[in-house]
Order: C-alpha cells, then sequence, then structure tokens
C-alpha cells in the first residue's frame, strides 16, 4: 500500500508540475491588467426610432463609495472624474481584470560572419580618375592636355585572412575592363576593420596601399609646320605614351550585408590619391612637352565575399 500510495503521490506531483509549467508559458503570451469598473446606463436610438437602453463598463479606479445614498465617484482611465447616482448605474467592481495577447515580436535572423580563416572576394569596380597633366606651354608646345578624365570599370578580387571578428588583413587587386585606349590595374595590401558584426547589416573601415600602373595616349600640339603633297597644316598634333607607376592609397567607407552560411556582400566607397613613383612621356619628337603629372579619384565597389 506504501508503495502505491507513493507512486499515486509522484503522479500527482508531476501532474502539478506540468500544469504550473504550462500556467506559466500560457502567462507569458498574455497581458493582464486590473482597473476598477462601473457600469452605467446609456440610452440608443435604433433604427426605428425608438429609445433603447444599454450598460458600457468604464475602466478607471473608484475613488468613494457612499453605501447610504449610492453615489459612487469615480475617476476614469483618461483622468477625468464622475459621480454617478444608483440609477445612473448598474454594478461596480473592484480590480477586475482584462487580458489580451501580447504581440509576438517577430525576431530578425542573425546572420554569422567569419571571425577566422581565409575569406575569398570577387567583383566590380567603377570609378573615375582625375589626371592633372600639369602641363605647361614652352617655345616648343604650344597647347596640349591640362587634365584628363578616365572613367573605370575594373574587375576586383582578393584574398584575405581574418584577425579576429572585426579585423581582416590580405591582398586584393583591381584590372580595368572595356577600354582599349587605356590600361589600369592595381595590386596591393589591404585592411578592414568591421564596426560591428553582430549586425546583419554592419559599416566597415577599409584601407589599401598597392602599386599602380596606368598607360594611355595624350595628345600636344607642337610649334611646327608640316608640309605635305597636299598642303601644310599647323601645329603639329603628336600624340605621346605616357605611363605612370605610383603607391596608390585607398580608404573609404564600407557595408557589409551578411547572408547565410557566413557568406556577405560588401558596398563600398573609395576615395584614392597617388604618390607617384615614375612617369614617362614618350612622343614621337626629340623635344618632349613639360609635365608633372598627378593621379586622384573615386570608386565604387560591389564585392561578393565567401
Amino acid at each position: 500500500m506504501k508503495i502505491i500510495f507513493a507512486f499515486i503521490t509522484i503522479a500527482l506531483f508531476n501532474t502539478a508540475l506540468f500544469a504550473q509549467t504550462d500556467t506559466t508559458s500560457n502567462s507569458q503570451n498574455v497581458n493582464i491588467e486590473v482597473y476598477d469598473v462601473v457600469a452605467v446606463y446609456r440610452d440608443h436610438i435604433d433604427g426605428r426610432g425608438r429609445t433603447r437602453k444599454f450598460t458600457s463598463e468604464i475602466k478607471g479606479h473608484i475613488i468613494k463609495y457612499d453605501e447610504s445614498t449610492g453615489v459612487l465617484t469615480f475617476k476614469g482611465i483618461d483622468g477625468r472624474m464622475y459621480s454617478y447616482t444608483s440609477d445612473q448605474y448598474e454594478y461596480f467592481q473592484y480590480d477586475k481584470e482584462f487580458t489580451s495577447k501580447r504581440k509576438k515580436k517577430k525576431q530578425k535572423a542573425l546572420n554569422l560572419r567569419k571571425d577566422s580563416g581565409f575569406e575569398i572576394s570577387i567583383g566590380l569596380s567603377a570609378g573615375v580618375l582625375n589626371i592633372p597633366t600639369g602641363f605647361e606651354t614652352d617655345d616648343n608646345y604650344i597647347g596640349g592636355l591640362t587634365s584628363a578624365f578616365e572613367k573605370l570599370v575594373c574587375l576586383k578580387g582578393g584574398v584575405s585572412k581574418y584577425l579576429n571578428i572585426n579585423s581582416s588583413v590580405g591582398l586584393t587587386a583591381e584590372y580595368s575592363m572595356l577600354s582599349s585606349e587605356m590600361t589600369y590595374f592595381n595590386v596591393g595590401a589591404g585592411y578592414q576593420y568591421l564596426y560591428n558584426p553582430t549586425k546583419n547589416a554592419a559599416f566597415y573601415f577599409p584601407l589599401a596601399l598597392k602599386f599602380s600602373h596606368y598607360q594611355a595616349d595624350h595628345s600636344y600640339q607642337f610649334d611646327e609646320t608640316v608640309y605635305t603633297n597636299n598642303g601644310s597644316y599647323w601645329p603639329n598634333d603628336l600624340d605621346a605614351n605616357v605611363t605612370i607607376n605610383a603607391l596608390e592609397l585607398n580608404i573609404g567607407q564600407g557595408v557589409s550585408f551578411a547572408l547565410k552560411n557566413k557568406r556577405s556582400i560588401s558596398l563600398e566607397l573609395m576615395l584614392l590619391n597617388q604618390f607617384i613613383l615614375s612617369q614617362k612621356v614618350e612622343i614621337p619628337n626629340d623635344v618632349s612637352p613639360i609635365t608633372d603629372y598627378r593621379v586622384n579619384g573615386i570608386k565604387l565597389s560591389v564585392l561578393m565575399n565567401f
């Protein structure tokens, strides 16, 4: 008998335990508000013009109830004060509970980011190179290109190693496409610092120092008269093959969108400035124009990282 009684006790305890758990779970999904209420009479005119009475509960706080007269002093939840005689209300109640379902907040799925290992990036960059030539007229050259603007569309790629979830270092390179008259490429080292890796969309600071190569044809006017079988012309337009090698500094701001499987898409805006290592102007003439090339610009890139 003792064993049977023990089993019954355990069963009842488990039942109570499960019931308590369910109650707690349900209570977490509802809001409970407690108010004093008074049901006051209202008049309503129906569609046939007849006056009908109904009651409407007002929520608030009972300030005072006079049992001898039945007068009820009541403060509504809107802060207004009311005084009702016994013939103006049907009933009143202290501490009435009102329940409502609690709206569940839709939790946004957080995609994990890499915090170790290697990452490969590939994408496109587009931008503009501003190239002041520093050209000065002299006794030989009376005109020429003073500033060039080169539109870029580049294939961009890189490999980086994560130092931690915020920082990574690696190699990056770009090669200009869609232009047969200009050659531009760069290759070098890059660094990124991600400000808040716990967000799906996080800003980061990109920095890169690269070796850059630029080559294109620029036109200059030489002060001489050229005679041909059909006559003559002045001045003589000469095409110069310009080659610039430089250290290119890229600095800017990016935003990274985390995807599933620790992949991401990056969008970055970079300012660039080149520190000229060498510049060469090859022109079909014994005398070269006076030039002092500088290069700066801006680029917008979109990259897939995996």
